[in-house]
């Protein structure tokens, strides 16, 4: 075979997986290149009989776009259809398929690839998955997942998705024609092996981020909250085991709090306060800049997109923000209801809707940045995911009076300040190891690209 050189772009400009079109200085393939099109049969799946439509032929359990994950299938949730059995005989998985996402909301995840293991007998693939059944044996098949998963791999799928509504899609006629360098078996295998174990690494170091995350907000409060030990030997019920808590998604429903510090209601130390309902046309007032959900993370304001809405001046003057507002999420999923960040004033002039609540402290024996880390924490949280209300089960919110009722423990302010630095350094740690993962997943593509590439 002769060499090809098809132009790819540098690695740099992959960096980020949203491009919607990728351009850059251009590279070519240190090897020989195929197009999938020549080395597979490339087949899209079949469409699901519509609900309630007479079940005619045969029944097969079928794969779709939810099963395939990034070189990784899911099979916890395999659906059955029915359909011709001479449709069946030609969709029929075989261990060593490919299996391409079809379509998808995001245009980064369009094209995820993995690797049929024939786990399943008889399984074929709906229409939002495409089939590709390698008869070149040049190719390694984990090889060609892997190259397809990586941002090199992917950035010919990114540039030929198209896009209805925001929902990105690569049919079997497009996928045909990406590209795939092929360098010879082994050092195919010595690419794949050495991609996998770089990212082995970043998921190890994504995995102990997480442990010292979790291991500091168990630090902070588990010095906050009575042990378990304490609060029954005194007979009063108490906050669940604090290491129970250290899931978002727990659904304990603690009926009260002990602290070795002595407990206060958060009415009875700030002001607690909704916002105003969004207004849909202009009120005759002044334009405002107003905080919503998508401000208030957890421990931190995000404010790209803040938007403006028309109110009274009596309405500007009521919810005027003041820095050191604790702002909180009236209404969002139960793990995430309730969340609090700090506002630092970094607005001059700025209210918050009626989905975002306000507490403002009034007391110097409580340090701001002390009571949001209490609530973002899970035994501060608790009150709220136990007492949250939902309509939907996906809703859930907080009334403002109950909020207002959540107990606080009030440390001295020199342990509070000290509680403050322990759970930053932690957080500081955890953070640094997660820059580490990103490091070696960028070094995993890096390398890989500097593998199958050349500048020109």
């Amino acid at each position: 075979m002769t060499a090809t050189m098809t132009s790819v772009v540098r690695f740099a400009a992959l960096d980020r997986w949203d491009p919607p079109q990728i351009s850059g200085a251009p590279a070519s393939y240190a090897w020989p290149v195929v197009t999938l099109g020549e080395v597979a049969q490339v087949r899209l799946g079949v469409q699901v009989p519509r609900k309630g439509s007479t079940l005619n032929g045969v029944a097969r359990r079928y794969l779709r776009a939810m099963n395939v994950r990034r070189a990784d299938l899911d099979l916890t949730d395999v659906k059955t259809m029915h359909l011709a059995e001479a449709q069946a005989i030609e969709l029929t998985l075989q261990s060593g398929d490919l299996l391409f996402v079809e379509g998808s909301g995001s245009v980064t995840e369009v094209g995820r690839v993995a690797l049929w293991d024939g786990s399943i007998p008889e399984v074929v693939h709906q229409n939002s998955v495409v089939r590709a059944r390698l008869h070149d044996d040049r190719l390694d098949p984990e090889y060609v997942i892997t190259w397809f998963n990586s941002r090199a791999g992917n950035a010919y799928i990114r540039e030929q998705a198209t896009t209805t509504s925001g929902l990105y899609h690569i049919g079997a006629g497009k996928l045909v024609g990406a590209p795939i360098p092929v360098p010879p078996i082994d050092i195919q295998r010595q690419i794949v092996a050495t991609y996998r174990e770089t990212l082995q690494r970043a998921e190890e170091a994504k995995r102990r981020s997480a442990d010292l995350t979790n291991a500091a907000w168990d630090r902070f409060g588990s010095q906050l909250i009575d042990a378990p030990e304490t609060a029954a030997a005194a007979g009063i019920v108490t906050v669940t085991r604090f290491s129970a808590l250290d899931r978002w998604d727990t659904d304990v429903t603690p009926i009260g709090t002990t602290s070795p510090y002595p407990l206060v209601r958060l009415d009875a130390v700030a002001d607690v306060r909704l916002g105003v309902q969004l207004q849909r046309s202009n009120t005759g007032g002044q334009d405002a800049p107003y905080l919503r959900v998508a401000n208030v993370q957890r421990g931190y304001l995000d404010l790209t997109d803040v938007k403006t809405m028309n109110v009274s001046a009596d309405t500007v003057a009521r919810l005027a923000l003041k820095r050191h507002d604790l702002l909180f999420l009236e209404a969002n999923s139960l793990e995430e209801v309730g969340r609090c960040a700090r506002w630092d004033g970094q607005i001059p002039l700025c209210i918050h809707q009626n989905h975002v609540i306000r507490a403002r402290l009034g007391t110097a024996d409580l340090l701001p940045e002390y009571v949001e880390a209490w609530f973002n924490s899970p035994p501060g949280g608790s009150h709220v995911r136990a007492r949250a209300r939902t309509t939907s089960g996906t809703l859930y919110t907080i009334p403002v009076s109950v909020l207002a009722t959540a107990p606080v423990p009030v440390p001295p302010l020199e342990d509070q300040t000290r509680l403050i630095a322990e759970l930053q350094k932690g957080i500081a740690e955890a953070r640094s190891v997660l820059v580490d993962a990103g490091r070696l997943r960028k070094q995993a593509e890096t390398h890989l690209i500097a593998a199958l590439t050349s500048s020109l």
